[in-house]
């Protein structure tokens, strides 16, 4: 068995295009998801129109919500209610908001104004909402302190007493509407950056090892396995190690690159983690295995192989929330293996969650493990009876 590494390993570093794979494609991938998948939108073009629409351009200027989150691009008296579709429908503007003439200076923003928002840019228009009504709890903050400091200066009446605000408005506060936790400025990295480090495992698990087995039917050396006094679970191992240790070397590289450069935190235990990602590699290494026994060509795994990690990055939660998934396709994402460790990294990485609390995602990457190298195992062993030969 230790012949048969060696011999891998070399074979591996002989192999600059694979090699090359194994470390650039990690990379490229961490900084592609990275910086193009960003489904948070950070300004959003907006006109503001109506009679009222200079009025409402002051009141934004001096809220920071709405500075953070609005870019103004135009102010427009002369536009109506009936040229906001137009408007909004040709996208000359992602958002318009509607100012009515203000009944006084000191009017709250959510008074006379309402925002227009182009549903069709969903990520553009969520950040649009929600910017919207931060600036309004923002606006409805300055105002309540007005009140307060207004009362505050009018003079006493006879009996000795101020007149203060009704119980009901003087008990809101609006300085703590929500707390994020986690992740309190809501950033698309540090959500996708534990998932994306078991996509890049399972690039290279399933793709890259997948095609091992079928380079020796090519080759013409499979049947050299087949009289080696090796029993069929020695000789899996022997082939998926050199993947095992370089796969290895790309964790520790993404997630160095990712709390360094991209400022992703690791809140949790590191030892955790790589109990984790020790798991979930053996069995994407297993599923490489399996695919490449099955196949008869290069072409037939790499097939293959695209078919087993699609799936995963569109249906592990890696992009789109279990949540938001049709109750029928979220339970095909429970039995894909990237769903448990995106759950189990996720956790780690950003809540510092215990063992008992992933748990279940333990337990079923365990039982995957088992089950794929079991039945990678038994393949193999039905292929070196047949001396080499796929049935």
């Amino acid at each position: 068995m230790k012949a048969m590494i060696i011999k891998e390993i070399r074979e591996l570093a002989r192999d600059r295009r694979t090699l090359g794979l194994l470390i650039i494609i990690p990379l490229l991938l961490l900084i592609v998801f990275t910086y193009a998948a960003n489904f948070s939108v950070d300004k959003t073009d907006v006109l503001v129109a109506g009679p009222g629409a200079q009025h409402t351009k002051t009141i934004l200027d001096n809220n920071e919500s709405a500075q953070e989150r609005f870019n103004i691009t135009k102010v427009d008296t002369a536009v109506t209610k009936e040229d906001i579709h137009g408007l909004l429908q040709d996208r000359t503007y992602n958002a318009v908001i509607y100012a009515e003439t203000p009944d006084s200076e000191h009017e709250a923003l959510s008074a006379h104004n309402h925002i227009y928002i182009d549903g069709s840019l969903l990520f553009s228009a969520q950040s649009a909402q929600q910017a919207w009504i931060r600036a309004i709890i923002e606006d409805g903050r300055a105002k309540l302190t007005e009140a307060r400091d207004a009362l505050a200066e009018t003079p006493p009446t006879p009996g000795g007493q101020r007149p203060q605000l009704p119980s009901t408005i003087e008990s809101l506060d609006l300085d703590q509407v929500s707390t994020v936790m986690f992740n309190p400025e809501l950033k698309t990295s540090w959500v996708l950056v534990p998932g994306l480090i078991g996509l890049i495992l399972t690039f290279i698990g399933v793709i890259i090892t997948s095609i091992g087995l079928v380079r020796e039917r090519e080759a013409g050396t499979l049947e050299q396995l087949a009289v080696m006094p090796l029993r069929p679970f020695a000789i899996i191992l022997g082939k998926i190690l050199p993947y095992f240790f370089m796969a290895l070397f790309d964790i520790v590289l993404i997630t160095f690159v990712a709390t360094k450069l991209f400022e992703v935190p690791f809140e949790g235990s590191i030892w955790r983690f790589a109990v984790v990602a020790v798991l979930f590699l053996f069995v994407v290494l297993g599923l490489g295995i399996l695919i490449s026994s099955i196949s008869q060509t290069t072409g037939q795994a790499i097939q293959l192989a695209i078919m087993t990690v699609l799936p995963q990055t569109l249906l592990s939660g890696l992009i789109f929330p279990l949540d938001a998934m049709a109750v029928g396709v979220r339970w095909i994402s429970y039995i894909l293996p990237l769903t448990w460790f995106n759950n189990a990294a996720q956790g780690i990485m950003l809540r510092a969650t215990s063992l008992d609390q992933i748990a279940s995602s333990v337990g079923v990457l365990s039982l995957m493990a088992v089950v794929i190298f079991g039945a990678a195992t038994l393949r193999m062993r039905a292929i070196l009876r047949n001396g080499g030969a796929t049935r």
